[in-house]
């Protein structure tokens, strides 16, 4: 089927952690995204968003931000980068594409929640998985429309294995960076997903308690954490989280394409309502309702799924906002930094919502 609608014109700035690769390639599956600039500052990431974007770079962000051409700017940098750039995006106009995680710090956050509230543009955070997985994302939709009711428990355990002799601090080091700069470890970069959906599901919690693990050496040769637990207290019922990436020994030696591949990635998760149980374990295409499997293909039949960009551009032509948006997308580092504030202090509870937005992390 030909593509009807309007190409916007993307520029990808930055390429942390690969993800700037990550973005190219999924925006060249958009049929209204047409990537027409590129910038990335450091030499080693340079190359690889130039070849997975296919043209020459530009000789800096703010040369791609003016670019005419641009009109949204997908931010795939540093997460302590991501207010720099994004409220320069948002006073020249731009929209804006914001690759996970959102910002290093909630007084980061809210910076570009201001920023883009302020300028009037358009903002959606691409944080995938769970809202990039068409079951889960229709899962979501069914919850929100009180399809099963009232929620009892909630569980989501969301994890990255590898074989033990992942060369990690190689092909991702941006990953063992310190909180000033990443934000945190992988509650930072995998909990943010588990966090997200939590979010999109419930709404935000009352308090919020967390521990953390460094068990993985190199994570704790860099002082940031490779697992993380939190309980989210909604009054009436808990939400457990358990994120972050694992070792184990039953993998065969893997590189970053096997890493990658969707069978080593765990992620359950278990809904309890009054009168509803829901299993899902979206990357093994199974659904358990009520006692009942339900083919992926059967439950997806007719279901619209929307992705992160085809929302943004829905509502840059006035439709609705994105499901991610930057006040939603803040919550969730506001979530995330009350983890690390009841982590820090042997899990106590933190109550929400905070007015610190320093990074209890990187003082």
């Amino acid at each position: 089927m030909n593509y009807g609608g309007r190409r916007y014109g993307v520029g990808i700035l930055g390429n942390c952690c690969t993800h700037g690769e990550f973005v190219a390639a999924a925006l060249k599956a958009e049929p209204g995204a047409a990537l027409v600039a590129g910038w990335e500052g450091d030499a080693a990431r340079r190359p690889g968003l130039e070849s997975a974007m296919g043209i020459e770079l530009c000789a800096s962000g703010q040369a791609l931000i003016e670019d005419a051409a641009v009109e949204i700017v997908a931010l795939a940098c540093s997460p302590h980068e991501k207010a720099h750039w994004a409220e320069a995006a948002a006073a020249a106009g731009k929209h804006i594409f914001l690759n996970k995680p959102f910002a290093e710090s909630l007084d980061s956050a809210r910076t570009i929640e201001r920023a883009v509230a302020a300028a009037g543009v358009q903002l959606v955070h691409d944080i995938g998985i769970h809202r990039a997985n068409p079951m889960t994302a229709k899962l979501l939709d069914e919850v929100r429309r009180g399809m099963y009711g009232k929620p009892i428990g909630y569980f989501n355990a969301w994890s990255m294995t590898f074989s033990k002799d992942f060369a990690l601090d190689e092909y991702w080091p941006e990953r063992l960076a310190s909180p000033g700069e990443s934000g945190g470890g992988e509650l930072t970069n995998m909990g943010c997903y588990a966090i997200d959906y939590m979010l999109a599901l419930f709404g935000m919690p009352q308090r919020i308690q967390a521990r953390k693990s460094s068990f993985w050496g190199l994570y704790s040769q860099a002082g940031v954490e490779n697992f993380g637990q939190i309980i989210a207290d909604y009054g009436d019922f808990y939400a457990l989280l358990n994120s972050g990436k694992q070792t184990l020994g039953t993998l065969a030696d893997m590189d970053v394409a096997g890493a990658l591949q969707p069978r080593h990635w765990h992620n359950v998760i278990e809904l309890q309502f009054e009168g509803h149980n829901i299993t899902a374990m979206p990357f093994s295409d199974m659904l358990i309702r009520d006692g009942e499997t339900i083919a992926a293909g059967n439950y997806l039949a007719g279901y619209d799924y929307r992705s992160a960009f085809r929302q943004l551009s829905d509502a840059i032509e006035g439709g609705p906002a994105p499901e991610s948006d930057a006040r939603i997308a803040a919550e969730g580092v506001e979530a995330l930094m009350a983890a690390y504030r009841s982590a820090l202090q042997d899990g106590a509870p933190v109550e929400l919502p905070l007015e610190d937005g320093r990074n209890p992390l990187a003082p």
